[in-house]
């Protein structure tokens, strides 16, 4: 019993899921031999799916993977996706991922059941639970380029396995380095679902222009009625995750371009948090240090969704200055909200806006031109208005809920025929 006791002492002391699981697989190999320990140490595929879980693709029949359950694009497009398939099915998909996260909790607010699991994208021998857990659905929808590793390991389990990618150049660059086998992970799916015009040369490096299929998302219309700032002055907002391709240090630049006498005429909001990762952590504390030099300027960290949507109501102009972006989210719900969009030229949306009719669009990264189209609003308030109303009727041209699901199911029905 010392032994034993010694053993959950080191298995307590570990101090990541992922080390536990390394550590009670060794642990079993170890203790096979001996009946008295081994019912201590269960399988650790186990540890992820409970019997419940298991029987979840009897009920659930769809499963959405996602690669993790973080307050960004491809998660939430993920979640507007569980809605249209409920609106279609009348069924809630199950939400995989192996990275717990802050909107896991939103998905399970509308009923959606989620599941963890820290080796999924990472299994390297036989899982019978894994894989029994996702044989048993019928679909897997799978989200996100940075999913391969799901693919590659279940592309011969998954039924109908459909990948819908969210990325362009920074995000297919990055997993090619270290996915050789990317045509055949593409060989292995039913259908390649894009979200953006923009993923197209890009994903047809890898399979042929018939399996590709423009998929926009949409997004339920939860606009609120503007709330225009108590001071009386203009409100810039740039929403999204703080990393270089997200560019808030090309916004703060701009603003340091302007005279002091239009910066006194507005608000200048910066909210989002860093990811997970050292280059963004970096970042994030640069432009934090810099939005500190500027008096206007207001920073906020990542929100749930019902806040921001009330910071939406309080905006008047919505600024994207990504360096590489497909189709971010917060540009369509800037656009639902009737908030004035000014957009780099590296965005999805950039091939459906037009400059100054429902919009605003600066050349990427362009400091001085997305200074000089601040400066234009700043000069001529008035215009807001018009290019809000512009900027709401193409919302309702692209991306409702609507129109989503109706497409969600055609793709489905082709796929399956």
């Amino acid at each position: 019993m010392k032994k034993l006791y010694k053993l959950l002492y080191i298995l307590r002391s570990l101090k990541t899921t992922k080390n536990r699981i390394k550590f009670l697989i060794m642990l079993q190999e170890y203790t096979k031999s001996i009946p008295e320990l081994s019912h201590f140490f269960p399988t650790p595929s186990n540890t992820a799916y409970s019997d419940e879980m298991l029987n979840l693709g009897a009920s659930s029949k769809i499963l959405l993977v996602v690669h993790e359950f973080s307050r960004t694009g491809a998660p939430y497009a993920a979640l507007y996706l569980a809605r249209a398939l409920f609106s279609l099915h009348g069924v809630r998909a199950t939400v995989i991922s192996p990275k717990d996260g802050l909107i896991r909790e939103e998905f399970e607010q509308e009923g959606f059941p989620t599941v963890v699991d820290p080796l999924l994208f990472n299994y390297s021998t036989y899982s019978s639970d894994a894989c029994s857990f996702v044989a048993n659905f019928e679909q897997v929808i799978v989200s996100s380029l940075a999913a391969f590793g799901f693919i590659r390991y279940f592309r011969g389990i998954a039924k109908h396995l459909t990948w819908w990618l969210h990325e362009t150049d920074t995000g297919f660059t990055s997993v090619a380095n270290i996915a050789t086998d990317l045509p055949l992970l593409f060989a292995c799916c039913e259908s390649i679902w894009l979200c953006s015009p923009l993923c197209f040369p890009l994903a047809l490096q890898y399979t042929s222009q018939d399996k590709l299929h423009l998929l926009l998302y949409g997004c339920n219309d939860s606009a609120m009625p503007h709330r225009p700032h108590e001071s009386g002055k203009m409100v810039f907002s740039i929403v999204g995750s703080m990393e270089p391709r997200k560019g808030q240090d090309i916004f703060l630049n701009a603003i340091e371009r302007l005279p002091q006498t239009l910066r006194d005429k507005a608000i200048f909001r910066v909210i989002g948090s860093p990811l997970a990762y050292k280059a963004s952590e970096v970042f994030y504390k640069e432009v934090l240090t810099q939005a500190a030099r500027i008096p206007e300027v207001e920073c906020f960290e990542s929100m749930p969704q019902d806040k921001l949507l009330d910071f939406y109501a309080q905006t008047d102009v919505l600024v994207s200055a990504s360096r590489d972006d497909p189709m971010p989210i917060v540009v369509t719900e800037g656009l639902m909200f009737s908030n004035v969009c000014l957009c780099s030229s590296a965005i999805g949306h950039a091939q459906l806006l037009q400059h100054r009719k429902d919009a605003l669009l600066f050349t990427t990264e362009s400091a001085e031109e997305l200074s000089e189209q601040m400066a234009w609003l700043l000069q001529n308030p008035a215009e807001l208005a018009a290019l809000g109303a512009a900027g709401r009727r193409l919302y309702e041209k692209y991306f409702l809920m609507s129109s989503f699901t109706n497409n969600v199911e055609n793709l489905i029905q082709n796929t399956h025929t």
